[in-house]
């Protein structure tokens, strides 16, 4: 009786909360504590978890890697997401499998995807995705699918100075019969700025087709003998304030951050890389 009353409790929770942190069908939320550290800014960044956020940034990759990503939203264990991602380089372009995960038994988001990049030239990068989207929903609500597409670019346009673009879903499919509902369709751009060898800054826009106002996010990093990552960033559109640090030993890559949404709390991370 307890545990169907916690079901029940918990159901209401994440139908109150759902406006504010999901859009079925889809994880649109950049993934990577480097990332959330910075204001969850991605667009222009290279770096592991581009393979997610954009893929044109794992097309300089060198060697195979593979991480894992965990994020527990406002502290609700229900409202977590868990990712894990896999880049292979080869001599025709540079390879990754994607796998996110949303919510708990009554209600999860699935994305799997499959990624290719490939640089253009020296300055100039490409990335497509392939994505297999699925929602359950328990209580014999049954389950719903379909595919679409993510697609970004990058550009070095100097030697500090990086612009990004990426689009998710355009062709905005459906992901269920009632109301017409679709998924949306989400649209960044932004540049990176390494203002000295050991300082970066980066700045975005992002606008959604389920998001009014377009969200404009920025951030920090700074490092110390290239192992010590000290990080932060904001967002106009109530995660405020982010921080976040990174240490690098040799192949293990480990980041953790937090962000401050403006009425429900904090968000931590934390993520794990390995490269062979």
């Amino acid at each position: 009786m307890m545990k169907k009353f916690r079901n029940i409790l918990t159901t209401i929770i994440v139908l109150q909360l759902a406006p504010l942190i999901i859009h079925a069908g889809g994880n649109v939320y950049p993934i990577g504590s480097r990332s959330a550290g910075m204001g969850r800014s991605s667009v222009a960044i290279t770096d592991f978890w581009s393979a997610i956020n954009n893929q044109a940034g794992i097309a300089l990759f060198k060697k195979p890697s593979v991480g894992i990503y965990y994020e527990n939203r406002f502290l609700v264990n229900e409202l977590s997401t868990k990712s894990i991602a896999g880049i292979i380089p080869t001599k025709f372009g540079v390879f990754a499998a994607t796998y996110n995960n949303f919510g708990y038994n009554l209600y999860n988001e699935q994305k799997i995807g499959l990624a290719y990049a490939r640089s253009m030239g020296k300055y100039f990068r490409i990335g497509l995705q392939l994505d297999y989207l699925m929602v359950v929903q328990g209580n014999n609500y049954g389950n719903k699918n379909n595919v679409t597409f993510e697609l970004g670019i990058q550009s070095d346009i100097s030697e500090s100075i990086t612009l990004g673009a990426w689009v998710y879903n355009p062709i905005r499919v459906q992901i269920a019969d009632y109301d017409d509902e679709k998924i949306p369709a989400i649209f960044r751009f932004g540049f990176t700025w390494h203002i000295s060898d050991v300082f970066l800054a980066t700045l975005e826009s992002e606008k959604g087709t389920a998001i009014n106002p377009i969200i404009i996010r920025g951030g920090l990093e700074y490092n110390i003998q290239s192992m010590y990552y000290f990080r932060t960033g904001f967002s106009t559109r109530k995660e405020i304030f982010s921080f976040g640090i990174g240490l690098y030993i040799k192949h293990l890559t480990f980041d953790i951050s937090a962000i401050m949404h403006e009425t429900l709390g904090f968000s931590p991370q934390a993520s794990l890389i390995y490269k062979f």
